[in-house]
């Protein structure tokens, strides 16, 4: 019932975007920073905060464990996440997260990247903020990926200062690995890793944001900063 309550929440302040487009998208953040901290806790999600997260508008990157990583980074800093294409048809959830802003990119097409970059651009002038993982797909814990910077550029075109954090997983006592419970980088389907995930409440999520960000005019060069940053910080999901 939580979820349907709240989007129906969200369609009711929708209309304000005619009005105000920077308006409606603070009014969204408001509506969905209570839906983030209650599917948290319907998981069984603690979540540890240990540095202070940035204040918007800013870009942030982060390593990717689990869809897990978007919720807790959501709750914190009420930022925007690129998805990717084909969710934006998926029956009702496509509606939905298209309701939110959420960007969708083509990650077959590499001729994409300058369309939603476009559209990055336009999003952070209405003062939100987006949160990306460049290393492009979810890691199964052990190291951190090689990040790819072609989403980094928005933030050097716009002047915006580039963040990082660090996502860990512990699991509770006498519970699976978090590896198992937590990441998703198997090909499994969602509901059946979700369900999982719920048998084992306690599950402890932590979020490092670095101290000071990032600022650059090249995006490989950046993008290789922000990667040391992040590994170096980083600690192997057991």
């Amino acid at each position: 019932m939580l979820t349907p309550a709240l989007f129906f929440a969200r369609l009711c302040v929708w209309p304000v975007a005619w009005y105000s487009e920077r308006l409606d998208r603070r009014m969204k953040n408001a509506v969905m920073r209570h839906w983030y901290r209650n599917v948290l806790r319907i998981l069984g999600v603690k979540v540890v905060v240990r540095g202070a997260p940035p204040k918007p508008p800013f870009y942030l990157v982060a390593n990717h464990l689990s869809y897990v990583d978007m919720l807790v980074l959501a709750r914190e800093t009420d930022c925007l996440f690129v998805s990717r294409g084909d969710v934006e048809h998926w029956p009702v959830i496509g509606f939905m997260v298209k309701s939110l802003y959420v960007l969708f990119i083509d990650r077959q097409n590499k001729r994409d990247t300058a369309r939603v970059n476009k559209l990055l651009a336009h999003a952070m002038e209405q003062g939100d903020s987006f949160a990306i993982f460049p290393e492009s797909r979810i890691s199964c814990g052990h190291d951190v990926l090689p990040f790819k910077s072609a989403l980094i550029q928005p933030a050097l075109d716009n002047h915006v200062p580039v963040y990082w954090a660090v996502m860990h997983y512990q699991s509770p006592p006498n519970a699976p690995p978090a590896s198992k419970i937590v990441g998703w980088w198997r090909p499994e389907a969602f509901f059946p890793h979700i369900f999982r995930l719920m048998k084992h409440p306690g599950v402890m999520a932590t979020v490092t944001f670095g101290p000071e960000p990032f600022y650059g005019q090249d995006r490989k060069e950046l993008a290789e900063h922000l990667f040391r940053a992040v590994r170096e910080a980083f600690v192997p999901v057991e």
